[in-house]
């Protein structure tokens, strides 16, 4: 990615200078908020789970003039949250975007499917999180991010799980704000409508591939809801979104 003549003329001076954690960083909307971070002058922390793709996404932020450290690595595992989170305590955001997705219909997602993605989606969201959490009541205050879903909503065929995963983390978001606003620690919920991102790419079955097929509208960006992000990491100090809905404007 070729570096802008003048990368950082319009960065938002709320955000430059500042730091932010942010999951599942190698594609989708994690790879774009770190691209959107990093054009307005935040240090970065990436992980994810697949080094190449983590290194690239690194180097394309490095580009604007920012430091970037990733780690690569299974939010699964509790020790490599500990670690990487150590190794982040002065982050004053965090983006908790990491997660998977199974489509099928619910009599033929597997009990095992369905493990995996609470594990991802919601257990290792709450590690991440508290652990965060910890690091930022200590430094006195910092901006925490959970991305969910209009699925924390509403709960749509062939994809039943993932729609109670991502209720779970829309839980997570109202209660952490509730325990930390005293600590002066923001907490805002995204919830985006479908995003074109490489995790539609793996669904194979005929059903899903004909309710998809059958949508009238186009999906939004992963820049889309990076735009979400910078908006809400850039309120003034006494106000914060608690809920960003992002849906599709055509179509």
């Amino acid at each position: 990615m070729p570096i802008l003549s003048s990368p950082m003329n319009n960065l938002n001076q709320s955000l430059s200078g500042k730091s932010a954690l942010i999951t599942g960083a190698s594609a989708g909307i994690g790879k774009s908020c770190a691209l959107a971070l990093a054009k307005n002058g935040v240090r970065l922390y990436l992980t994810g789970r697949k080094q190449e793709a983590l290194s690239e996404v690194k180097k394309q932020c490095q580009d604007f003039g920012v430091d970037v450290l990733d780690f690569a690595g299974d939010l699964n595992d509790r020790a490599f949250v500990r670690q990487m989170v150590d190794n982040c305590s002065d982050t004053d955001f965090l983006v908790n975007n990491a997660g998977i997705l199974t489509y099928a219909p619910v009599l033929e997602t597997s009990t095992d499917d369905c493990e995996k993605m609470f594990a991802t989606n919601v257990v290792a969201a709450y590690d991440v999180a508290r652990s965060v959490a910890e690091k930022m009541v200590a430094r006195g205050g910092g901006h925490m991010i959970f991305v969910t879903s209009m699925s924390a909503r509403n709960v749509n065929a062939h994809a039943v799980v993932y729609a109670a995963t991502k209720h779970a983390v829309s839980a997570f978001a109202k209660g952490f704000r509730v325990e930390l606003k005293s600590k002066k620690i923001k907490v805002t919920e995204i919830a985006p409508g479908m995003v074109d991102t490489d995790m539609r790419n793996g669904i194979t079955h005929p059903e899903v591939l004909k309710s998809l097929k059958s949508r009238t509208f186009k999906p939004i960006s992963p820049d889309d809801v990076a735009s979400g992000v910078v908006f809400a990491l850039s309120s003034t100090e006494g106000c914060c979104p608690d809920l960003l809905e992002l849906r599709p404007a055509l179509g």
